[in-house]
């Protein structure tokens, strides 16, 4: 007799469900590899933003953002974002995000922050020629992408001078390294006790007024991480497959 292991069968259930199958990067606009710091001069790709607050409104403030799209056929199940900061002092991290036009939302108020430096080994370096230390934070998340739709993500922080971190950023074309989906705009918004409101994009090549524009359009950084979801014909092959070994481990040699 021919014999199948219930191990077998639990691999194709598994494979249904998508449980056995390993995240991919689904989005890739990770940390420039190429023209990094002052000694770039003006090729440098790599900046780093944060907003403010207004003295007189205590409990308003305003954060940095951007946005990442689905740009296949198929539905996405995300199950990790990672960003970059320059902030070594930061504590806690919480991740705001939505459908690009929805409400936007806590999706993971708990970062895991560990520290990063550059593929050379080197760490950021501050305008004034100052390095600073970096840090990666992976927020675990459970996000349905649909094909087309556009993610709004914010990053905010406890530690440090500013109510969010300085999140990494880079110009697409000097990086070196794959920037899906940049765009040459950032997204901006405001935080109080009522949540997140997303306020606009802007372009770190213009000066709005407060003296923070760069010589050039730039991304925040991100890393996006999860599966495709299976379409309707590929579950039903699996389901094929699950009843050919019901069968067959009862057939006779």
């Amino acid at each position: 007799m021919i014999k199948y292991s219930f191990a077998a069968i639990s691999l194709v259930a598994a494979l249904i469900s998508g449980t056995a199958t390993a995240s991919i990067v689904l989005v890739d606009r990770g940390l420039p590899t190429a023209n990094l710091n002052n000694a770039a001069g003006s090729n440098r790709s790599n900046v780093a933003w944060t907003e403010g607050t207004d003295p007189s409104q205590p409990d308003v403030s305003w954060v940095d953002g951007d946005t990442f799209k689905n740009n296949s056929n198929l539905d996405w199940s995300i199950d990790t974002i990672r960003m970059w900061t320059v902030e070594p002092s930061m504590t806690s991290a919480t991740l705001w995000g939505g459908v690009d036009g929805s409400d936007m939302a806590i999706v993971s108020g708990a970062g895991s922050i560990s520290p990063v430096k550059y593929s050379t080994g080197a760490e950021y370096q501050g305008g004034s020629g100052t390095f600073y230390a970096m840090q990666q934070v992976d927020f675990a998340v459970n996000i349905i992408l649909a094909a087309g739709q556009t993610y709004d993500f914010f990053l905010t922080g406890i530690g440090g001078t500013y109510p969010a971190p300085f999140a990494h950023a880079s110009n697409a074309a000097l990086s070196g390294s794959p920037q899906d989906g940049a765009d040459g705009s950032i997204l901006w918004a405001k935080v109080d006790s009522s949540g997140l409101v997303v306020g606009g994009p802007w372009a770190s090549n213009v000066n709005y007024g407060n003296g923070a524009s760069w010589d050039k359009v730039s991304d925040l950084n991100v890393q996006v991480f999860g599966n495709v979801v299976p379409e309707p014909e590929s579950l039903a092959l699996f389901g094929l497959a699950l009843a050919g070994l019901a069968v067959s481990r009862r057939r006779k040699a």
